[in-house]
């Protein structure tokens, strides 16, 4: 080549060693300085599209929640700008409301806008409710770190009150922490117990003692006293310090005098009734949750926790019977989940390796092509840090998944430098000659890669929130690599074969003589059939187009999921006992069941809660429900799927007697914070209409036939149990003749059950309630509550029951509305080894299309359904623009519409590969899986490139087309085999064994694994002979019509 044609960056790097290592190494450098500093973190920085408002409410049933807070709250927040959904659920006590937005709104400015809505909504909710809460649904406010705190002497009180005031503090100075809760245990509380017959005697009212105590806690301004020399501020003081306060509180009486509280009342220092019970291991304990900063590394935070822990411990600052035990560490998930995608990585890019030294038998060319690998790496890591990524499972499974990818352009580089030096030309010469040769064809294979992915990176949706991050480390990964392929392997190339060293005796090897030899015998085989292959290319193209359609009509049989199950290794059990059911009966089953499930294999541990929920600091207070979170062994240790062991869970606690009434469920592991849409279960069914009564019939009858099913378990209705209440009914007329109003008896009720906060006991920087009840053993049924006594202003003695009916009655434990129309949801879950969520949901269509709706009642579906039809649209919409895409870049490159098709044959063909590999390894149609089909559109056509360059560089030299193809189509089999080979080996440890939290790119890896092997060998007839066929019909259009 003549010196004045070596013009650009090959032959710039070639001749200019030190500039190019030094780039390199600057390379090097700025990787590891920005890689070092990347976060790890589970998942990518994800932030739903959704926003929560939350009131509470204390003991207020559904239906009331409903129409005085859950209403008002819809119809203001309904005019949030951009909200395409509106949800609510109304419990006892709790009202939440959630807007649902497009992917891609800007979150933060929808929060500040349904903020706004929500303060003008406050005037038209109860005065009493407790302040409304709006947060957005962000994964990273999810506890990084969970442990339990518990002792064999002291109570639960004292050690709630001890985290809350001693430990929570400690923590909060590690860095990265946003809050420390603490929830469970038994929370202070100081409890004036009333004798009522003593306050009727004296002739006071129950709102007249509430009233008294609230107006004796404050603590008054009295503005500034001025003199001619100073100023000073005067404060009446009366807020409550300690218990004593309290107690020496006076009342009023209307006929006159005073009389002390203590003479009507008895003041308790004591705790909250016990309602929720949790344990770890059987065990009562308090539960204390971390939570990190948005952009802290979680895996630092919890290892600063841990070690302020570690540091207490060894200090003394707990007590020598106080002790703490992990419940849930999202760093060691993180470390497994990472460790083993980046081992993955390693063993994929061994074995990449491997196979170069197979094919060229020679270290130093291996040698080149294995510092492709480090340094696209480092490269990739750069622009990681600049962009502002964090380490997590995505971005690592775009690593592992690439590895093999990175050195396809290296190869292709190498390769044809090496044939070119094996003629015994000038080490430079042959460089310079061989680099230049099929420089074109690597920009060209990169630039297609990063055309297939560019759509993908430019919508918005589910998928590309979750995936987002794996196809930009890929597209960085393959950039880097390419100016790695363009610069550094040529340059190197060139020098190392300039050396004088002593002739490689590795060709001689006998053992190392198999590969070259099957390439030999193939490509001979090739040179052979190719012959035939042109003349019966019509019957080629026949067969592939057949095979190409056969393929799409298998993907309808393999079935569909949006995401495939992950192993965390975190099982969740719930437990639902009959609305009735008291919290001590609840909490003795779940005793039961913790023992049961606490012998069952594979168990590590197990932390239960009965008689309600817990998150972070709040708990939700339910005395007919439990659950239990499992913790099993690490999955590479254990005998069994946890799939498997969930069933075998499921069958054993339906066994127990303790449960014989309960609803059993029991959930496979899940990664925390990851969703697939507004709800998180495989089947939703959702049943709209307004009487509630029909909807609860409605969705027990479908509940039934579904549960008939044989691949559904833990089918569940929403209005499935309702809760049984006893209701008051005041009689306006009587009571207004004795004296009394609604208000008063309604007060007088709530102090007597469950008693009234009246007031609030300040000491030091705590507050705590001061509770206004009844003796607890005044009120224990219905006819009790109806002798409980009231106070007219008359004096006449008057009881409950003379004023009002008192009956039991019943109402939905939660009333769900969407777009403020009531629904009922039927959900459950795809049983793994028996239906997909397709096959799934293809018989619940069926059962559906019988199921009869009375008039003015509709169905809908939701769940996986949902979000897999959404997400199909959008990727078949995103395989079309990718296809586009590769074709445009090709067709600028080669200025031609006729090379572009011919090369593109290959796509079609990978097609045929996916399906086959995933109906072998018996995987359904998922968003990875249509994902590997947008990458395989850009890789691919790799194959189809080398080929047809090649074939065109032959004919530029005068050959006919049949001709150049026989030349050069065989001289490319060894760089097709070497890539694909290279790419296959780097994938295959994420396809056969994925490591914990990598069963998300394991389909991924399967498809395009699958998809590169068919086309590549199916390409390799295909594309000469599609090349051919549009080449005459070039020339036979230019005859026609161009003369």
């Amino acid at each position: 080549m003549k010196a004045q044609e070596r013009r650009g960056l090959v032959h710039w790097a070639i001749t200019h060693p030190v500039g190019t290592i030094t780039i390199s190494l600057g390379i090097c450098v700025v990787g590891l300085a920005l890689g070092t500093n990347l976060a790890v973190d589970l998942l990518p920085k994800i932030i739903y599209p959704q926003v929560r408002a939350s009131v509470t409410y204390p003991g207020v049933d559904p239906e009331v929640m409903e129409q005085t807070v859950t209403k008002p709250l819809e119809t203001r927040l309904a005019t949030t700008e951009n909200a395409i959904l509106i949800t609510s659920e109304s419990s006892e006590g709790r009202s939440g409301v959630d807007l649902h937005f497009s992917y891609g709104t800007n979150v933060d400015f929808a929060l500040r806008d349904a903020s706004t809505k929500l303060d003008q909504a406050r005037g038209a909710l109860p005065r009493d409710v407790d302040p409304p809460v709006i947060f957005k649904f962000d994964p990273s406010q999810i506890p990084v770190l969970q442990f339990a705190v518990s002792s064999p002497t002291r109570d639960e009180a004292w050690l709630k009150r001890w985290c809350e005031d001693a430990l929570a503090k400690q923590l909060l100075t590690v860095e990265g922490v946003a809050s420390v809760d603490v929830a469970g245990g038994l929370d202070r509380e100081i409890q004036v117990v009333v004798d009522p017959e003593r306050l009727r005697s004296y002739g006071l009212t129950v709102s007249e003692l509430l009233s008294r105590i609230q107006e004796e806690n404050v603590d008054i301004s009295g503005g500034r006293v001025s003199s001619a020399t100073r100023e000073v501020l005067t404060k009446t003081k009366g807020k409550f310090r300690s218990v004593a306060d309290i107690e020496r509180v006076r009342i009023p009486l209307r006929s006159g005098g005073e009389v002390a509280l203590t003479d009507i009342a008895r003041v308790l220092d004591t705790h909250r009734d016990n309602r929720v019970y949790v344990r770890l291991n059987g065990k009562p304990a308090v539960q204390v949750a971390i939570s990190k900063q948005p952009d802290a590394n979680t895996v630092a935070v919890v290892d600063g926790c841990n070690r302020v822990l570690a540091r207490l411990h060894a200090e003394g600052f707990f007590p020598p019977d106080v002790t703490s035990q992990v419940v849930e560490d999202q760093a060691f998930y993180v470390r497994a989940a990472v460790s083993g995608v980046g081992n993955a990585a390693l063993v994929g890019g061994a074995l990449a390796m491997v196979v170069v030294f197979l094919f060229l038998r020679s270290l130093r060319r291996t040698v080149i092509i294995g510092l492709a690998i480090p340094l696209s790496i480092l490269g990739c890591l750069a622009l990681m840090g600049v962009s502002g990524m964090t380490l997590n499972l995505m971005s690592l499974g775009g690593l592992a998944l690439g590895i093999g990818m990175l050195v396809d352009n290296a190869i292709v580089m190498l390769e044809n430098i090496d044939r070119h030096q094996r003629r015994g030309e000038d080490a430079l010469e042959a460089t310079h000659q061989g680099a230049a040769e099929v420089a074109s064809a690597v920009a060209a294979s990169t630039l297609t890669n990063l055309a297939a992915v560019v759509p993908f990176l430019l919508i918005s949706g589910l998928a590309a929130l979750i995936f987002r991050e794996l196809l930009l480390t890929i597209s960085f990964a393959i950039l880097v690599s390419l100016l790695v392929a363009l610069t550094l392997v040529p340059m190197l190339s060139g020098q190392l074969f300039r050396l004088k060293a002593r002739r490689s005796r590795l060709e001689e090897v006998a053992f190392l003589r198999w590969v070259p030899a099957v390439v030999e015998r193939l490509e001979g085989l090739y040179r052979r059939q190719l012959p035939w292959v042109l003349r019966h290319r019509g019957w080629v193209l026949a067969g592939a187009f057949l095979a190409f359609f056969l393929s799409l009509w298998g993907m309808g049989q393999l079935g569909n999921e949006f995401l495939p199950p992950v192993d965390d290794g975190r099982v969740r059990v719930f437990l639902r006992f009959p609305p009735d059911t008291s919290v001590e009966v609840t909490n003795r089953a779940v005793k039961e069941a913790e023992r049961l499930v606490s012998s069952l294999p594979e168990v590590k541990q197990v932390f239960a809660v009965a008689g309600g929920g817990i998150w972070g600091r709040g708990v939700n207070v339910n005395p007919a429900v439990g659950s239990m979170v499992v913790e099993l062994t690490p999955r590479r240790k254990r005998s069994m799927s946890a799939a498997q062991w969930v069933q075998m869970a499921q069958e054993r606690l339906k066994e127990l007697p303790a449960l014989k009434d309960a609803q059993v469920r029991v959930s496979p592991p899940r990664i925390r914070g990851l969703r697939t849409g507004t709800s998180t279960e495989d089947i939703e069914v959702k049943i709209f209409g307004e009487d509630l009564a029909t909807l609860e019939r409605l969705g027990n009858d479908l509940a039934a036939q579904l549960a008939r099913l044989p691949g559904l378990v833990n089918v569940d209705s929403s209005y499935q149990r309702t809760a049984p209440e006893l209701r008051v009914e005041v009689d306006r007329v009587r009571a207004t003749t004795l004296g009394l109003d609604v208000g008063e008896v309604g007060r007088t009720v709530r102090t007597a059950v469950g008693g009234t906060v009246a007031t609030r006991l300040t000491e030091q920087d705590r507050e705590f309630d001061v509770r206004v009840r009844f003796p607890r053993e005044l009120v224990q049924s219905a006819s009790e509550l109806g002798s409980v006594p009231l106070f007219p202003r008359t004096g006449v003695p008057v009881r409950v029951r003379d004023v009002a009916r008192i009956y039991e009655s019943s109402s939905p434990q939660t009333i769900l509305r969407e777009n403020q129309n009531r629904l009922v949801r039927v959900t459950a879950q795809a049983l793994p080894s028996v239906w997909s969520t397709g096959e799934a949901t293809a018989a619940v269509r069926k059962v559906l299309a019988g199921f009869a709706l009375p008039e003015g009642y509709t169905v809908r579906f939701g769940g996986q359904e949902e979000t897999i039809a959404e997400n199909r649209r959008i990727f078949l919409t995103m395989i079309g623009l990718a296809v586009f895409l590769v074709f445009a870049v090709m067709a600028v490159q080669y200025e031609s519409f006729s090379l572009p098709l011919a090369i593109m044959g290959a796509i079609p063909l990978a097609l045929v590969g996916v399906v086959g590999a995933l109906a072998l390894a018996g995987l359904p149609i998922s968003a990875p899986v249509m994902l590997g089909m947008i990458l395989l559109a850009g890789i691919v056509v790799n194959n189809g490139i080398l080929l047809v360059e090649y074939i065109e560089l032959r004919r530029k030299t005068g050959l006919e087309p049949v001709a150049a193809i026989l030349e050069a189509a065989p001289l490319r089999v060894r760089p097709i085999l070497m890539t694909v080979g290279t790419t296959v080996v780097g994938m295959l440890p994420l396809a056969l064994n994925p490591a914990e939290g990598a069963e998300l790119m394991s389909p991924l890896a399967v498809a395009v694994i699958g998809g590169l092997t068919v086309s590549t060998a199916l390409t390799l007839f295909v594309v000469p002979s599609l090349y051919l066929e549009l080449f005459r019909m070039r020339e036979a259009f230019s005859r026609r019509w161009l003369g």
